[in-house]
């Protein structure tokens, strides 16, 4: 049933469609599977200081030692803040009634000229999920720029990935030829943190994971291909036949395809942080109709930004590692 619109005014407040309200941030975060492995943090309209909790004790292992009725002081809590930002983003799209009447789907439309009877409900479904599929494309554009950006400490941004935990690939393409050595690499450059996460010490809980660009993630499935093809784990070699991607040191490979060549990085997944400023706006595509022009607007506005809770626990595989002002 195609939306109408009752009174004089040219303003459409009806929800978007016969559709039901569904969450546009939510589809498009779903639509990039990588993106719903972030931390999430809501209702940023600009900056934000976002807290980051640590604890630690301040004596030498005798935090938990002694029997007396005294009552010891030896951990400190620490809360600092990091500034994160988002920014703003729109699009729109001019629906023209006589374009669409010389299609199939003016079959849909049953009223006169003059009314604002525009689009079926099933195409304002399909508007809604295909803007939201071109929005993820457009966040993961945006996540790996702005993610390898901070980490390269570029515009002096103050929490960059720490040099000794940057494999520094030089002049040299990732491939398969060398793809494992650099992961390798990453591995044993990984702080004492991020390590005892890996191992389950403690209470580790943010295991971290390889994040691999499109040409990286190929090149490392066939690199773990060719080793199984080499080696008696036959189980193992049908599944990367099928196309299973098998952990690595004991953490996930993840495919993030917005990352440049040759770039990829270790981190637990909740250390990446997703900012918007309501992730449970029903509102975020809006239509009006314009009758002098027989048509109907529809547009959309959303804000998004990317950063991560600490540089410390992340170590960076790229070929350009110097920080630029």
């Amino acid at each position: 049933m195609p939306i109408t619109q009752t009174g004089t005014g040219q303003l459409n407040t009806h929800p978007f469609g016969d559709r039901r309200p569904d969450l546009f941030i939510d589809s498009m975060i779903k639509s990039a599977a990588v993106l719903n492995r972030f931390s999430i943090v809501d209702g940023v309209k600009s900056k934000l200081n976002v807290p980051i909790f640590g604890l630690a004790e301040t004596t030498t292992d005798e935090g938990f030692d002694g029997a007396t009725c005294a009552f010891e002081d030896t951990f400190t809590a620490t809360v600092e803040e990091k500034e994160m930002s988002v920014d703003t983003f729109s699009w729109g799209f001019k629906n023209c009634k006589d374009a669409l009447e010389s299609s199939y789907r003016g079959l849909m439309l049953k009223k006169g000229q003059l009314n604002p009877e525009t689009i079926d409900a099933e195409f304002r479904a399909w508007i809604f999920d295909r803007f939201a599929k071109l929005a993820s494309e457009k966040a993961l554009n945006k996540a790996g720029n702005d993610l390898i950006s901070k980490m390269k400490g570029e515009s002096s941004y103050a929490d960059a990935v720490p040099a000794g935990q940057v494999v520094d690939l030089e002049a040299t393409p990732l491939d398969s030829s060398n793809i494992l050595d650099k992961m390798q690499d990453a591995y044993q450059a990984m702080s004492g943190v991020m390590l005892s996460a890996v191992y389950g010490d403690a209470d580790r809980e943010f295991k971290p994971a390889y994040f691999l660009g499109t040409k990286a993630y190929q090149a490392f499935q066939i690199a773990m291909a060719e080793e199984f093809a080499t080696s008696l784990a036959l189980t193992s070699s049908d599944g990367i036949a099928k196309g299973a991607i098998p952990n690595y040191y004991g953490m996930e490979v993840i495919h993030f395809s917005s990352l440049a060549d040759n770039t990829a990085f270790v981190a637990a997944p909740s250390n990446l942080v997703l900012l918007t400023d309501n992730y449970n706006d029903t509102q975020a595509i809006g239509s009006e109709y314009e009758a002098k022009e027989h048509a109907e607007y529809l547009y959309g506005r959303f804000k998004l930004g990317f950063d991560y809770m600490k540089g410390e626990e992340i170590v960076l595989i790229h070929p350009d590692v110097t920080p630029t002002p």
